[in-house]
């Protein structure tokens, strides 16, 4: 923590959390005194007008005609605040703030295996690699029938429910009774507990013989570690040109996505700024020795790319490092600091802008509900309404954004957000609403698990990948299987979605049968963006 947010701790609490201090000083003020009566009580640091809030609360405690639970109380009264100031500035309950810990932290205690349900069956559809799960002889496919002395087939537990039993205290042994084949084992399973560490980087491999792909989901705590052995376990194929995969990335923590930009420049480079009422301006400069600093660089972003992924790719847009490509990114550029409570939970406050090295702020509009009319315009321009081809577009550094035509001549300003140097537009064919209704009930995943797992294939995974294919019959037995499930389709919508699903269906298989990684490579064989990326790097 900086030290100029330290000073300014009280004033942010004064503003934003000051029912949580009042709770704190106010019980301790209503044990040494038993009554309150009319005295004011104004903690040491707040104000006439903060005190007011302060007091409401122990007039409630004491003197409210019922029995009032203050902890709900004041969480519902510290999000309500919140929500006038950014989108970004949140309450987080303890168990919120723990997932998130350890979410961006990248491990935590537990056997490491994936799970899916089906009819109400655990089945095991992933493990990390070397983990207590696989090291005791678990196996992809078993299904969990007993959990120590909590029955889980057909006992309908939620996914927090088995992930409370499933994780535990480093060094504690859990027992599994597991079903394989068909057949029940005897004899449970026992598995240590033990640390399970989940890379950040989704999948990092040969693309093509001198084209490296990394894909970043977000950035935790050990992003920049991972991402340097990435890049130098790949620098053995002599690769000299690269593409970064940000899609879908969220951001995280803001440093981890600053050391992995400081790979793609010389020394002195400025990468990005801060600065904020409470906060002074400070740069951020590349350092000496990236691994990649003159290879050709491809950044991959979409809608859902957010906070330090667009960090990477502003940097790289703006000092023309790179390509950017894919769509619009989300627009954050808010710089959120996490100040704890001592009871698990914490306050996540903006405390900064960040801007680009040419001086964007890239944050979307969202104050007096613009940030709904932008959300409303972002789901218009990527449905098609709004199209992609502009009769007019501004500088790439305006605060006002980017104009596009709607479609009649009418100009759509939509601001905020990295918009890519090339621009490759979502495919909706295939997304009827008979695909969204089979995404929302996760169908595709159950009739794979279902139906498709007890087959290993006999090759490899570059076979699979090059030649596989989904079998006619089994695209008709899924039409069948989502009839039974009370799904209505049409014969229209099913020919429109087939593609997809089908490709859905492959990159399922492949992550079960080979890991992980073979979902991207999946995915990315017939990825219009990948495509796209490949002809820019080739030519």
């Amino acid at each position: 923590m900086q030290n100029s947010t330290k000073k300014n701790l009280l004033f942010a609490l004064a503003y934003a959390v000051v029912l949580a201090i009042g709770i704190l000083l106010g019980q301790n003020y209503a044990d040494e005194n038993q009554t309150v009566g009319n005295n004011s009580f104004i903690p040491l640091g707040l104000t006439d007008k903060t005190g007011k809030v302060q007091k409401t609360l122990q007039l409630i405690q004491e003197r409210y005609v019922e029995k009032v639970v203050l902890d709900t109380l004041q969480d519902a009264a510290i999000t309500e605040m919140l929500t006038r100031l950014d989108p970004h500035s949140s309450y987080l309950a303890p168990r919120q703030a723990k997932a998130i810990a350890e979410n961006l932290s990248g491990s935590f205690d537990g056997i490491g295996i994936e799970y899916f349900s089906v009819n109400d069956t655990l089945i095991v559809t992933g493990m990390v690699s070397d983990c207590p799960a696989e090291k005791a002889g678990i196996l992809r496919g078993d299904k969990l029938i007993w959990i120590n002395d909590s029955l889980i087939a057909g006992a309908n537990r939620s996914r927090q429910e088995i992930s409370d039993l499933v994780r535990g205290k480093r060094g504690t042994t859990l027992n599994v009774w597991v079903s394989r084949s068909g057949k029940e084992i005897e004899s449970p399973i026992q598995i240590k507990r033990d640390k399970i560490n989940v890379s950040t980087i989704d999948a990092a491999y040969m693309m093509q013989p001198r084209t490296a792909y990394i894909k970043i989901k977000r950035f935790g705590e050990h992003t920049s570690e991972e991402f340097e052995a990435a890049l130098k376990a790949l620098k053995k194929n002599n690769f000299d040109k690269l593409i970064l995969d940000l899609r879908e990335n969220g951001g995280g923590y803001f440093y981890s996505a600053l050391a992995v930009a400081d790979q793609f420049f010389p020394p002195d480079s400025l990468l990005v700024y801060t600065d904020g009422a409470n906060e002074e301006r400070t740069d951020y400069y590349s350092t000496p020795n990236g691994l990649y600093e003159k290879g050709d660089l491809v950044v991959l972003i979409d809608e859902n790319s957010a906070s330090s992924s667009e960090i990477v790719a502003g940097a790289v847009q703006d000092l023309h490092r790179g390509v950017i490509i894919g769509r619009r990114s989300y627009g954050k550029g808010l710089v959120q600091e996490q100040f704890d409570f001592g009871d698990g939970s914490a306050l996540n406050l903006t405390v900064a802008k960040y801007y680009t090295p040419s001086g964007r702020s890239i944050q979307k509009s969202y104050k007096r509900g613009n940030i709904n009319y932008f959300n409303e315009l972002n789901q218009r321009f990527l449905s098609g309404e709004l199209t992609s081809q502009s009769i007019q577009q501004t500088d790439s550094i305006s605060p006002d954004g980017d104009v596009y035509e709607n479609g009649s001549g009418k100009l759509i300003t939509i601001s905020g957000g990295i918009m890519p140097d090339i621009y490759v537009p979502m495919d909706t064919t295939g997304l009827t609403p008979f695909y969204h209704v089979v995404q929302e009930q996760d169908l595709i995943r159950n009739f794979i698990y279902h139906r498709m797992i007890d087959s290993p294939p006999s090759f490899a995974v570059e076979n699979f990948i090059e030649d596989y294919e989904i079998p006619n019959t089994v695209y008709r037995d899924f039409i069948r299987f989502v009839r039974e499930e009370n799904v209505s389709v049409s014969l229209a919508e099913s020919n429109l979605s087939r593609s997809i699903i089908e490709g859905d269906m492959k990159a399922i298989l492949g992550k079960f049968f080979f890991g992980n990684e073979a979902w991207f490579k999946v995915r990315n064989h017939q990825d219009p963006t990948i495509m796209r990326s490949l002809q820019v790097l080739n030519n």
